[in-house]
């Protein structure tokens, strides 16, 4: 007797003991899907879902099957099953975000998000629900978050920033003023949009020189983006403050040099030449010789402010350094490419020789306007041929002909072929000479040249 209990008793607890180590069913899928048997998992999940077995760690298990599947959507719409027996699990929306993100559906996603928010607000989450309110261009949820959010340590800069402006935005500029002052202090130096704003801000609330104080300091960090000091400097110009718009733009100036003649022109043409003049006044700056592409640019830019007399102050003030000749025919150049000739009949005194044959093609031009083929011949002697770029050689073939006539022109040509130094783009208008005048042994030679240069160009023969 006694020992039929116990053999009872033994039956009985292996049986307990085995009920109690078989795998629930949510720990099953979670096993299949740990082992990448993904589609037994998806065999079992059926199974268990027809038999209508919905509770929250079946859905849970479930959901993590469907995405360890890379079924997103279908994960996202059995963890909503969870959520709605559980809907204080932080850690469950959290996750359901991301499925629907995944799932390419950030509705989806901010809608999971704010959920979570709502129980526990962190700045991770916000962070990604304002992000996602941007993307979906949900701006009245977007406002009306940043609003609600009293805990300063919860928002980014950038939110501070972007609340100022959706304030903006919403007319309601006293608040807006106040959260872009904030933002102002929390951003990073090259920040821009806000600033614009505030500073738009401050123009319309009559804060000129609270605007102008704060402008300077944004633009030593707009340095890599100088057209962002440009547009503060044009607003304040517009709104009629020459002395601070005048003070914004040297301080464009001093960051970025290289775009006063683009600043000058954009203030003229907004109608403030005054400003503009200013501008191009302390140019040169220093007491170095100015290049010739600055000085085209200052004459475009000039031409645009349409302030003549300044213009030609300049003009004279470079005239005036001895040390600077290249400057003078540059200057002289320049004005004669955007006028003629005529324009610079009251500085030709001031052009001298060790000027003009700075720039000798220019000088012979000059020469044969005024009728002196001497003075251009001596300029076009002096070209190294070398130094200049293809159609700089051809130019000064050109002015060759016109100064000598084509016969002497030819024999340079000819003479410089014997001696191996003519260039190559030359080459053909030595035949053009040679064909119109007739002369049969030059043209052959130049023939002869241009059949060397193509062979030499094509390289050796092929071998078949």
């Amino acid at each position: 007797m006694r020992v039929r209990y116990l053999l009872c008793l033994c039956v009985g607890i292996a049986g307990a003991s085995g009920y109690l180590l078989f795998p629930t069913a949510e720990e099953q899928l979670a096993m299949l899907a740990r082992d990448g048997r993904t589609s037994e998992a998806s065999g079992r999940l059926a199974e268990l879902l027809a038999l209508a077995q919905r509770d929250p760690a079946l859905m849970a298990a479930a959901a993590r099957v469907h995405e360890r599947s890379g079924r997103f959507k279908r994960a996202a719409e059995l963890l909503e099953h969870y959520v709605e027996l559980r809907p204080a699990d932080t850690r469950a929306l959290d996750w359901l975000a991301s499925l629907y993100e995944a799932a390419k559906d950030p509705a989806g996603a901010a809608q999971a998000l704010a959920r979570a928010v709502k129980l526990a607000p962190t700045r991770a989450r916000l962070s990604a629900l304002l992000d996602l309110y941007r993307l979906l261009e949900r701006t009245d949820e977007e406002r009306a978050l940043l609003k609600e959010t009293t805990d300063p340590e919860l928002l980014r800069p950038v939110d501070v920033e972007r609340l100022g402006v959706l304030l903006s935005w919403a007319g309601e500029r006293d608040a807006a003023l106040a959260t872009l002052r904030r933002a102002d202090a929390l951003l990073p130096a090259e920040s821009e949009v806000g600033r614009f704003v505030l500073f738009d801000l401050l123009m319309t609330f009559g804060l000129a020189e609270e605007a102008a104080e704060r402008a300077e300091g944004w633009i030593a960090g707009w340095r890599d983006k100088p057209w962002l000091g440009v547009h503060v400097t044009r607003s304040m110009a517009r709104r009629g403050d020459r002395a601070r718009a005048l003070s914004l733009g040297r301080r464009v100036l001093e960051a970025k040099p290289d775009i006063r003649f683009y600043l000058a022109r954009v203030v003229a043409e907004d109608g403030n030449r005054p400003v503009a003049t200013a501008l191009l006044e302390s140019w040169p700056g220093g007491r170095s010789e100015p290049p010739a592409d600055e000085i085209a640019q200052y004459l475009a830019a000039a031409e645009a402010v349409g302030d003549v007399a300044a213009l030609w102050r300049k003009v004279w003030a470079i005239l005036s350094e001895p040390a600077w000749p290249e400057a003078h025919v540059a200057l002289a150049e320049a004005l004669v490419q955007r006028q003629g000739f005529g324009v610079i009949a009251p500085i030709r005194r001031a052009l001298s020789w060790d000027a003009l044959r700075r720039r000798p093609l220019f000088g012979a031009r000059l020469a044969l306007q005024e009728g002196n083929p001497i003075l251009a011949s001596r300029l076009l002697a002096g070209v190294t041929l070398a130094s200049l770029a293809p159609p700089a050689q051809r130019e000064w073939a050109a002015l060759l002909a016109r100064t000598l006539g084509d016969r002497q022109a030819l024999a340079v040509l000819s003479d410089l072929g014997r001696r191996r130094v003519l260039p190559p783009h030359l080459v053909p208008e030595q035949a053009r000479l040679a064909a119109s005048l007739g002369d049969v042994t030059e043209h052959g030679r130049a023939m002869g040249e241009l059949r060397r240069l193509a062979q030499a160009s094509a390289g050796p023969p092929r071998i078949p």
